[in-house]
């Protein structure tokens, strides 16, 4: 370094300059001076490097070893007093930070700040008034983003410091089109870890920006994480020894919608008020004016419930509308949010809703009908979904009920489900119909008990398709659904052809007394019956009735489920048999 200086013997004034003196990485020059009305300094430092900053600083203050931190920094600074100190100011410039934690949850990248610090000391220990402004390169701190590029951020804070103290009386943040704010803390530096106590006002939270910032991330894995918002939010937060203990919303006027359809929410409004603990939690309310989710489309509601810690629970009943109908929860309780260890329990009754309209939402083949029914005493434990009781739906006429419901790992990878059902009285003509497999009249019955779901593909049950015993209404059967079952059971080229030759093909549909079909499926292959053994080896899919008579006979026995399946599919796609 060079330091030249000066000493006026008869004024008593002294001058010191100084410059090239090199700290950690940075260029120091200065100048101080001494005369009658006391002293002053000032200086500033150019080209500093935060890793040899870092390095510098690590007998006084050291980071944590994971933590990685780069950058260019430069500072201005002054000082002034006469016997003690009376006043000082600093200005830091910090460019292009770049920082990262072992794990990357915490990153910024290309940050760009200004800091200003004031301090005179005072009767209370100093007075010190602070200043932050960036408005370059982007910040993830856990799940909030913060973009100064797009979101400008302007902090000032005015208070005192008293030993390792500081008292924070005004604290004011600002980032455009995302968040005006102001409140007070207390931060001691006492500990290993500063420990931090403030409450914050939120004077104004805006959308889409909060999404951006403070959800998306945490949204990202789920549905959710692609939504149009908009509206505001007003509030407030405490903060005690580093931990969220309070926060308060008041939300007006949100939207949160779906580019892809999954979710509608329209005129959000309400208050939530979430606390760290079940015994200060007090209620709250959300209302909407519309909404929808995967197709399903509603009216108005409100929902009242309390949130605390990582759980979430209705305290009163609610009602949702979905289409012409609607779904009441009696109950429904979220436990450990956000934990491998996820507690669902869910109780509702669903207020008839017709099928139709549902059909073209999830771009099903339409058909009438409404779904009503119960679910009972739904729990998420460990894993697995299970409900408590039956759930029952009404639909082509009849009743369907599930049974011994179980869903595991519902949300990873390859759910597993397990399930017995039964349909008791259904129109047939209205299930074939619908699925453009042929006519059939009548009524059927059916089972599908031991139902194991992989992945939502089956890989096992126990099948059964029949007409039930005592049916008197009119039984038929269309051309087109004859051939379709005949190529199910294996014998479709025969009969088919005998429906396009000789007299058989001056018929549209023909009487049956009973049908029935069943299979037992294991390790990719079905097991085919039908009502009962036919006379001459195979077994009765239909059994005619009348003339002419028609009787459906299979003989696969052994059937490969794909090809099953396909086969199906095959009958149901394709255009009616053409019948000469």
């Amino acid at each position: 370094a060079r330091v030249n200086g000066e000493f006026q013997s008869d004024t008593g004034a002294a001058f010191v300059n100084g410059s090239g003196l090199v700290v950690a990485g940075a260029t120091l020059d200065w100048r101080a001076q001494q005369g009658k009305n006391g002293w002053q300094v000032s200086g500033n430092a150019l080209g500093g490097d935060l890793v040899a900053l870092r390095k510098f600083a690590a007998r006084w203050l050291e980071l944590p070893a994971d933590f990685t931190v780069e950058g260019g920094a430069a500072a201005q600074f002054s000082a002034r007093g006469t016997d003690s100190l009376r006043a000082a100011e600093l200005t830091a410039t910090l460019s292009n930070i770049n920082f990262t934690d072992a794990d990357g949850s915490n990153v910024g990248e290309a940050l760009a700040a200004q800091l200003t610090a004031n301090f005179k000391p005072s009767a209370s220990g100093g007075d010190i008034e602070m200043g932050l402004q960036s408005s370059q390169g982007q910040a993830l701190l856990g799940p909030v983003l913060l973009d100064p590029g797009v979101n400008p951020l302007t902090l000032t804070a005015h208070g005192t410091l008293l030993d390792k103290q500081l008292t924070i009386t005004q604290l004011n943040v600002s980032m455009r089109d995302l968040l005006v704010a102001s409140g007070t803390a207390e931060i001691s530096f006492a500990g290993p870890v500063p420990r931090a106590d403030a409450r914050l006002g939120i004077e104004e939270l805006r959308f889409p920006a909060a999404y951006t910032s403070l959800l998306q991330i945490a949204l990202a894995a789920t549905d959710f994480g692609d939504l149009t918002t908009s509206g505001a939010v007003r509030g407030s937060a405490v903060i005690t020894d580093n931990a969220a203990r309070a926060l308060t919303l008041q939300l007006a006027d949100v939207d949160l919608i779906d580019r892809k359809g999954k979710l509608r929410i329209n005129d959000i409004a309400g208050l939530v008020q979430w606390r760290d603990s079940a015994a200060t939690a007090p209620e709250s309310t959300l209302r909407w004016s519309s909404g929808g989710a995967y197709g399903l489309s509603g009216g108005a509601a409100e929902i009242r419930f309390r949130t605390y810690a990582n759980n979430f629970a209705l305290t009163q009943p609610a009602r949702l509308p979905v289409f012409d109908g609607a779904v009441a929860i009696e109950s429904f309780a979220l436990g450990k949010l956000g934990s491998d260890d996820l507690e669902i329990d869910f109780e509702a009754e669903i207020e008839p809703i017709s099928m139709p309209l549902i059909c073209e939402a999830f771009g099903w083949p339409s058909f009438a009908g409404t779904l009503s029914g119960r679910v009972p005493a739904l729990t998420f434990r460990d894993g697995e979904l299970r409900v408590g009781g039956d759930v029952e739906a009404v639909v082509f006429a009849g009743k369907v009920v599930g049974s011994n419901l179980r869903l595991q790992d519902p949300f990873g990878r390859w759910p597993r489900l397990f399930a017995d059902v039964r349909a008791r009285d259904l129109d047939l003509a209205a299930v074939t119909n619908t699925f453009a497999f042929g006519s059939i009249t009548g009524r059927l019955e059916a089972d599908v008990l031991g139902l194991e779901l992989f992945a939502w593909s089956p890989v096992a049950f126990d099948a059964r398709l029949a007409t039930p015993t005592g049916d008197r209404s009119k039984k038929r059967i269309s051309a087109k659904a004859v051939g379709n079952l005949s190529n199910i059971g294996g014998g479709g080229g025969g009969v088919i052809a005998a429906l396009q030759s000789g007299f058989l093909r001056f018929f549209d549909d023909f009487g049956y007394s009973k049908l029935g079909l069943k299979c037992q499926l294991r390790d990719g292959v079905c097991l085919m019956s039908g009502i009962e053994p036919a006379r001459n080896g195979g077994y009765y899919i239909v059994k005619g009735s009348g003339i002419p008579r028609i009787d459906i006979i299979g003989n696969a026995g052994r059937v490969d489920w794909p090809r099953l399946v396909s086969q199906i599919s095959a009958g149901i796609e394709a255009e009616s048999v053409e019948v000469r």
